[in-house]
């Protein structure tokens, strides 16, 4: 295979480094979160904004280029291109200097010593990318497609791949992470996960033990699918020494880097208690992959107060070490809640989300039962909330380091019948509540009242009671995040994910979309009658 690519917002995710642009000529202000289109958008809308736009964008492609970064999947897409002898192609529109600069920075010195930094370019070969071409106007950059003879060829701009003397031989294929072109009658991928999928197909036995090798697993005898993962692809690996290991694929994400979540805080961790959680063995960042001791155990389909307990001494352990200084630079959990605003915040995303789908039955619901409550509930947190502090960000010794998706539905039962607790891919620093309600609500834990009450009255007296107050103000929100939650089937970005991690899901999703809502819907009600009887009981 011949595969030809685009550079710029293709291999090339310019969003931190527009932002940072964008605030150092003060054309934004500073809280001002969005994506390129929006921004676009909104300087052009200024008085001479074509101008500033241009000017910005010379900028960012140039100076500021160190402020980008390698759209999430690229290194591993290229990694197997070249691990099978294909052939990877980038031909980029790009002019040598960008609009209205002075100092006549180059713009295509500036992009070789990004790709070199990353290690995808090195003009002796020995990068990832074997050809790297720069034209001066567009129909420079066709001709060079046709000349160059890609089998397939990559880029974000429609007008590129429709263009009439585009080159009928090469497929199109439009990158389109943020949806814009959701009606275009082109070939689509909105990650690099989505093209791995389309072009390179599952992973392969030798790349899998290819995989292995790089994450510190010697004398690989075999490797084979482990069904039931919802995010990352996890391998079963056996070694000819008779070892056991879990080898872990992370899915592309470029909200939360769920390699260092896990891997980092599981070795800390690992480095300072003897933990119930896998040993970390090995890890190869670039390639986005992590190896771990293999763990023999059942799940917990029936918990008991004493796995409640064994939960709660493995955080209480995890609290003692907060201060640790290789856990003061962690990053945040995935999703983390620091303030009844952001609480408040992520409720809209997740709405907004769902209603996107356009699906009748869930906008339905959306826009009549909870909207409702939501706001009812919203309103009841902000009177309730300590101090009316509603948006303070919570200081950093009132924060934790939170496993977040935490939970039976994420451990198993050894054979001493000790729990051992998998998947710290949200793992980071978050409040103390946060955790303490998605432990309550996961619908996968299926507590019942008296087991709830345990869990609360247990993780008040590890954290502190003087939560109580804030518990009780915010319990209702994290439940109705929970009802949005139980909706991601809905959700088209997640439902490929969940098939990237196990091809084999061979459920209806039309079955599951309904059985959800029904689910969800039930929580509401659950919600709402204990906030009216007030028997959500935390004494």
């Amino acid at each position: 295979m011949r595969i030809g690519i685009d550079l710029d917002n293709t291999i090339i995710d310019y969003t931190e480094a527009f932002l940072y642009g964008a605030h150092q000529h003060e054309l934004i202000s500073e809280n001002w979160r969005g994506s390129k289109k929006e921004l676009k958008g909104l300087i052009s809308s200024h008085y001479k904004g074509k101008q500033e736009w241009q000017r910005l964008q010379g900028k960012v492609y140039g100076e500021w280029i160190h402020h980008a970064k390698l759209y999430s999947g690229v290194f591993r897409f290229l990694w197997r291109c070249r691990l099978r002898g294909w052939t990877t192609i980038v031909v980029s529109h790009k002019t040598k200097y960008g609009h209205f600069d002075p100092d006549k920075i180059s713009l295509r010195k500036a992009a070789i010593d990004f790709l070199k930094y990353y290690q995808v370019w090195e003009s002796d070969g020995s990068g990832l990318l074997e050809v790297l071409r720069f034209e001066t106007t567009r129909e420079e950059k066709i001709q060079t497609i046709t000349e160059l003879q890609c089998e397939v060829f990559i880029d974000d701009l429609p007008e590129v791949l429709v263009n009439t003397n585009f080159p009928s031989e090469p497929q199109p294929i439009l990158f389109d992470p943020e949806n814009q072109y959701s009606k275009s009658s082109l070939q689509r991928a909105q990650s690099w996960d989505d093209l791995a999928k389309t072009l390179l197909g599952v992973w392969s036995d030798w790349e899998l033990k290819t995989l292995a090798r790089l994450c510190g697993i010697s004398s690989v005898k075999e490797v084979r699918t482990v069904s039931g993962g919802g995010n990352s692809q996890v391998y079963h690996v056996s070694s000819k020494t008779g070892n056991k290991y879990a080898l872990k694929i992370y899915p592309p994400d470029s909200a939360h880097d769920r390699l260092r979540s896990e891997f980092d805080g599981m070795e800390i961790i690992h480095l300072n208690f003897t933990a119930p959680i896998p040993k970390p063995v090995g890890i190869n960042r670039e390639l986005a992959v992590a190896s771990f001791e293999w763990v023999d155990g059942k799940p917990i389909k029936n918990p008991t107060q004493y796995d409640i307990i064994q939960a709660v001494d493995f955080l209480s352990s995890l609290h003692k070490f907060c201060n640790h200084t290789k856990f003061l630079n962690f990053p945040r959990a995935s999703a983390a809640c620091l303030s009844g605003k952001e609480i408040e915040q992520q409720l809209k995303v997740r709405f907004e989300l769902l209603l996107n789908e356009k699906n009748e039955a869930l906008n339905l619901f959306l826009n009549s039962d909870f909207i409702s409550l939501f706001q009812k509930m919203l309103d009841r947190a902000k009177s309730l909330w300590p101090n009316q502090d509603f948006g303070l960000i919570l200081k950093p010794e009132q924060q934790i380091l939170s496993p977040s998706d935490f939970g039976f539905h994420n451990a198993l039962r050894s054979k001493r019948k000790s729990l051992v607790f998998l998947d710290f891919e949200y793992f980071g620093w978050d409040d103390p509540i946060k955790l303490m309600c998605d432990f309550a609500f996961h619908p996968g834990m299926d507590l019942n009242q008296e087991m709830r009450k345990y869990w609360f009255q247990s993780t008040l007296k590890l954290y502190g009671d003087e939560l109580l107050y804030r518990l009780n103000a915010s319990w209702p929100l994290y439940g109705l995040c929970w009802t949005l939650i139980l909706l991601n089937e809905f959700r088209r970005d997640i439902w490929k994910r969940r098939h990237a991690a196990n091809p084999s899901l061979t459920d209806s999703r039309v079955a599951l979309q309904q059985l959800q809502l029904k689910r969800s819907s039930n929580l509401l009600q659950f919600i709402d009658n204990s906030v009216k009887t007030q028997t959500f009981d935390f004494n």
